[in-house]
């Protein structure tokens, strides 16, 4: 039997402001909306998912720590998002770059009371000392790698476009290397994280690993693609609902075929519109706040709905990675 799971990048819409290049603010009021309209989501269907939190959202959003510790009431998971979100973790020094990781995990496990132990990175970025960073500060599995060229492209156009229009993105490309990471689970190369360990014909033994300061080796669940789509709440609202119903279908049937898993992964503006909600009205940039809630809930159940029907098994991240 195949598995799947649910995740939702909690990012506050100031993040969004700044992915545009359109300044400052953006509001952090709307936090708790997307989070609360995600579990009662999940909860009909059922499921059991991951909500990854930047931890500066505990003290900046008054949303943020009861929403999440609803989250914990009804069976999900809480994981780590990083301290304050940087895009370019990857370039920070050591020091700092732990300094994310590490205080993210700490100050959400303080706040919440439990136990954090998932990482996703900001913007879908990781590297060989995210990887240190993770192990030394105690997590258990990354879900990071997005292989997906039909995103990279876009995001490179549109990244593109705005510098054309005098508009800098706090986002970050990233190198071509991720479109390679493999698309199941699997234990990364702790000097090439988005290689297999086990596949490497010169992979680095668990001596060596230590003797390099690399960490350990550490689990990953990338996030899906089939054929180009990526399993993403962006691209679900994209295709509506009939269409993403039948692409997830496909993605799930190969899943159960094989054995396979599927990482489906949200973010808390995929349940919230721009007029509904009343949102900073600059966000008007982004296409999917345009949606209707009506319409975002239909794509992404029938998306969720498709896996269950083809008998793919829902779990927490948390628990594949917990031996």
């Amino acid at each position: 039997m195949g598995t799947f799971s649910v995740g939702v990048d909690m990012d506050a819409l100031h993040h969004y402001v700044g992915i545009h290049g359109l300044g400052e603010g953006g509001g952090d009021e709307a936090w708790g909306l997307g989070c609360d309209r995600f579990i009662e989501l999940f909860d009909g269907l059922g499921l059991k998912g991951s909500f990854y939190c930047v931890a500066e959202d505990l003290t900046r959003s008054p949303s943020c720590e009861p929403a999440l510790k609803r989250a914990l009431s009804a069976g999900h998971e809480v994981g780590n998002h990083s301290w304050r979100h940087p895009y370019r973790l990857t370039e920070l020094p050591y020091p700092e770059l732990f300094a994310e990781v590490s205080e993210g995990k700490r100050l959400l496990e303080s706040a919440l009371n439990t136990e954090v132990v998932g990482f996703r990175a900001p913007g879908y970025h990781t590297s060989h000392l995210v990887q240190r960073a993770l192990t030394e500060s105690d997590h258990r599995y990354e879900s990071s790698a997005f292989p997906c060229a039909t995103y990279y492209l876009a995001k490179a156009l549109i990244m593109g476009l705005m510098r054309l229009r005098g508009r800098r993105s706090a986002s970050l490309l990233g190198g071509p290397r991720l479109l390679f990471a493999p698309r199941q689970p699997y234990i990364a190369d702790p000097a090439q994280p988005y290689r297999r360990l086990s596949l490497l014909p010169t992979m680095h033994t668990p001596l060596e690993v230590m003797r390099e300061g690399l960490g350990q080796p550490l689990r990953h669940f990338p996030i899906s693609v089939w054929w180009g789509a990526p399993l993403i709440g962006t691209a679900l609202t994209a295709l509506g609902p009939r269409a993403a119903g039948w692409v997830t279908r496909r993605a799930a049937r190969a899943a159960a075929r094989s054995g396979g898993h599927l990482t489906l992964e949200f973010h808390a503006v995929d349940l919230l519109s721009l007029s509904e909600d009343q949102l900073d009205p600059r966000l008007n940039v982004q296409p999917d706040l345009k949606s209707s809630l009506a319409h975002k809930r239909a794509c992404f159940e029938a998306s969720l709905r498709a896996c269950l029907e083809e008998g793919l098994r829902c779990e927490r991240l948390i628990d594949l990675a917990t031996p």
